[in-house]
């Protein structure tokens, strides 16, 4: 082949190289969560990946994973990963503090807490906030699973204040119809002065409406707002929506028909009299209007869904003198339905009205496809229909998603809760975390917690002279409640400690304060300015002060290589340091670090046995290693046997596994095991 040609050729080869290059996109999985409901709203179960079509901004989609959760059924969400956001549902309560009376609230309050009670799951997680038409809205809880929390939030809702930082552990107007009116005038007789009195009310009138008008305004903006905020969260939300209702004409004028204040503006309009007429009353207002939609927009973009509980119970028609005032609730139905969100009227028992509505929520299907992201920000609206289904079913999903889009304070904070509950791994800064529970014989047990922050991630494309870096732990027992947790903001001078830190990083130690019992001990580091995180989870148990129990295997470690740091809480605790040995501190690792043909020395607290009444099996990565004891100490103040021992690791595969150490009585088949992280270099 001529060399021009192969130059041709290579030419050609590379400039196709760089075009794939220059089109290359990502491609991620958009998860679509789907509830079907028949014609009595109870949930259709037995449904394929068959029965949907599924299609994004109008293009079919193929759907490349299905699945069919039934949320009454144990063993269908048992078999859900704990990590998969879809294994449980969000449900926000919300206090309509603008239009619900005093009596409602107090309605609503006793459903939200028999909610909790008995129509949520474990695995739900549910918040509590509020909207104001004149101060927006507010979020007393995120997300969460603990139960006290949201019990302490629902009982004040109007000043409710948390002190957890990611909330996961806290102008009238003058009444016209009471002014004095004139007293009847003989037939046959205009007073001048009734007529302006009588102008002068309906002057009133409109400036009250617009006042009113201008809040329903607001309220739209603040649930839009919410909404918004809520758009981060993986999975579906579900806002239920405690409320009486605003004024629905406010919205859509007044309702047809023929009353004696229509039969007038007609008239007046007829004389020519339009200066007298209010089209703002008959029609409504194009400013109230959009802002619905705005509204509509904001909840179907976040996959939120609004249902309404009509607080007000069973409504009656009124029939008064000066016409038929209907005491309605279409606003509810004015904010529900645009969501895709029900509203749940004309009962007395709140609580009926909210299984009602869980009911219909108990199957869930998702359908997940592939999506290019192309345009970070666009929204793509979403699509799903319902193929040889039974008539009359309905099917509801999430009306489209954002390829990306930028985060505000509150975002973020949602988000960080979000991943302290749903386990969400996080990997720019890298932390591991060590969690030894020390039983007591009081009621709470001390568990010391260390975390080692790699400190040159901590640190990467820092450019200001001071870091800044918040430390959240928390302490979920089985219920999801949060036991104990421990929240500290870190200054770090780069001038000065910056080399300290890139070559090593923070070893945090703080103490926290447990019940006998079992325990989710998780810990997020977040740098403040690149909004970097960490993310660790440690289960332990707390064990009873008589239980034979051993703490991890405490590998020594050089605090001359790390950032020490003492957590707030160490004081607060009141108890001595804990890892002492022959009277002198020692600093444990959280990882076991060892390197093949190198002897390190680690340490073993045994409670309620002697070392000569125990055998020990010991695991590093899966293999059998013998290490060898170097001594024995019996503590004098409890029944606590401290052993170290010396490892020289030989044929270990190079990277991560764990450390395990087995404890057994002799003669017997109770056994104990201890583990911590094995990183061989």
């Amino acid at each position: 082949m001529p060399l021009a040609r192969i130059a041709c050729v290579a030419l050609l080869i590379a400039g196709a190289a760089r075009a794939q290059l220059q089109e290359s996109v990502n491609v991620h999985v958009v998860e679509v969560p789907v509830t079907v409901v028949d014609r009595d709203g109870q949930p259709v179960r037995g449904l394929t990946a068959a029965n949907f079509e599924l299609l994004d901004s109008g293009r079919k989609q193929s759907i490349t994973a299905f699945d069919a959760i039934d949320f009454a059924s144990f063993e269908s969400v048992k078999s859900l990963s704990r990590l998969n956001p879809v294994a449980r549902r969000n449900f926000l309560l919300l206090f309509d503090l603008s239009y619900t009376s005093p009596t409602s609230i107090a309605k609503a309050q006793n459903a939200a807490r028999d909610f909790l009670v008995r129509g949520s799951g474990r695995r739900d997680l549910i918040g509590v906030a509020t909207v104001d038409a004149d101060r927006g809205f507010r979020t007393l809880t995120a997300f969460t699973t603990d139960r006290n929390l949201l019990n302490a939030a629902i009982a004040n809702p109007r000043s409710f204040r948390g002190n957890d930082p990611l909330q996961i552990a806290g102008t009238p107007l003058v009444d016209v119809t009471a002014m004095s009116r004139p007293g009847e005038m003989p037939s046959g007789r205009v007073d001048e002065g009734a007529i302006l009195f009588q102008e002068v009310m309906k002057q009133q009138q409109r400036l009250d409406d617009q006042f009113m008008r201008t809040r329903v305004i607001r309220q739209f903006g603040a649930l839009a707002d919410l909404a918004k905020t809520l758009r981060a969260l993986p999975g579906r939300k579900q806002i239920i929506m405690f409320s009486d209702g605003f004024d629905p004409r406010l919205v859509r004028g007044r309702e047809a028909g023929s009353t004696a204040e229509q039969r007038e503006e007609l008239e007046q309009i007829l004389n020519g009299e339009l200066w007298r007429t209010d089209p703002d009353a008959q029609y409504g207002t194009s400013d109230t209007q959009a802002a619905l939609r705005r509204m509509a927009y904001e909840f179907r973009a976040a996959d939120v869904v609004l249902h309404a509980i009509d607080t007000k119970g069973v409504r009656v028609n009124n029939d008064l003198a000066h016409g038929a005032q209907i005491n309605s609730n279409e606003a509810l139905f004015l904010v529900a339905n645009p969501t895709g969100g029900a509203v749940f009227q004309n009962s007395n028992d709140l609580g009926d009205d909210l299984n009602r509505m869980l009911r219909a929520q108990e199957v869930v299907y998702v359908l997940a496809f592939r999506a290019a992201s192309e345009k970070p920000g666009t929204f793509h609206e979403l699509k799903v229909r319902l193929l040889d289904a039974p008539r009359g079913t309905h099917v509801f999903h999430r009306a489209g998603y954002y390829e990306a889009g930028m985060q505000t304070a509150l975002e973020r904070s949602l988000t960080n809760a979000e991943i302290v509950l749903n386990d969400i791994a996080q990997t720019d800064v890298h932390v591991d975390a060590l969690v030894a529970a020390f039983p007591t014989s009081g009621t709470q047990a001390q568990v010391p917690v260390v975390l080692e922050i790699d400190g040159a991630s901590l640190l990467d494309s820092a450019r200001a002279k001071t870091a800044l870096a918040d430390v959240f732990i928390y302490a979920f027992d089985q219920d999801g409640l949060v036991r104990d947790r421990l929240y500290q903001r870190l200054t770090l001078d780069v001038d000065k400690l910056g080399a300290q830190l890139r070559a090593r990083g923070i070893k945090y130690y703080a103490t926290l304060s447990l019940p006998e019992g079992r325990y989710e001990v998780k810990s997020l580091v977040r740098v403040i300015d690149s909004d970097r995180k960490g993310y660790a989870r440690v289960d332990v148990v707390v064990p009873h002060a008589d239980d034979v129990s051993v703490l991890p295997p405490l590998f020594f470690d050089e605090p001359s290589e790390w950032l020490l740091v003492h957590g707030a809480s160490h004081d607060r605790s009141g108890a001595a340091y804990p890892f002492m040995l022959n009277g002198a501190p020692f600093m444990p690792s959280s990882a076991a670090r060892v390197k093949n043909g190198e002897r390190r020395k680690y340490a073993l607290f045994v409670y309620n046995a002697n070392a000569e009444e125990m055998t020990f099996e010991t695991h590093a990565g899966g293999a059998v290693v013998t290490p060898s004891v170097v001594s024995q100490v019996r503590a004098r103040d409890a029944e606590l046997t401290k052993l170290v021992f010396e490892l020289a690791p030989q044929g270990l595969a190079t990277g991560s596994s764990s450390f395990e150490v087995t404890v057994r009585e002799k003669g017997s088949g109770d056994a104990r095991k201890a583990s911590v992280a094995l990183v061989v270099k």
